[in-house]
């Protein structure tokens, strides 16, 4: 009688051990596809970042040439060049 006790105590030891071995399986399987989706989120705003860089960099590239300084004077500051006619428009 007492092998039989002590039989069907380990053995629901062992089942209460298995659901919750399943149980943190589980939850940690629904965690790692959540981090899994978070890291692709932030690659991908990482690479968009890396290319809003190299944009602006090109920009400040391109300011140290005469031709982006003649672009930004005009552009920015309204400047033209010597004998140049500026046509506006009135209506607006």
């Amino acid at each position: 009688m007492k092998f039989v006790r002590s039989s069907l105590l380990v053995k629901l030891v062992l089942l209460i051990l298995v659901v919750y071995a399943t149980v943190t399986l589980v939850s940690l399987r629904s965690q790692v596809t959540q981090k899994t989706a978070e890291a692709a989120e932030l690659t991908s705003s990482i690479t968009a970042q890396e290319q809003e860089n190299e944009r602006l960099q090109d920009a400040i590239d391109n300011l140290e040439t005469d031709e982006g300084v003649e672009a930004v004077a005009r552009e920015k500051l309204g400047m033209v060049s010597d004998n140049e006619i500026v046509f506006r428009d009135v209506r607006n």
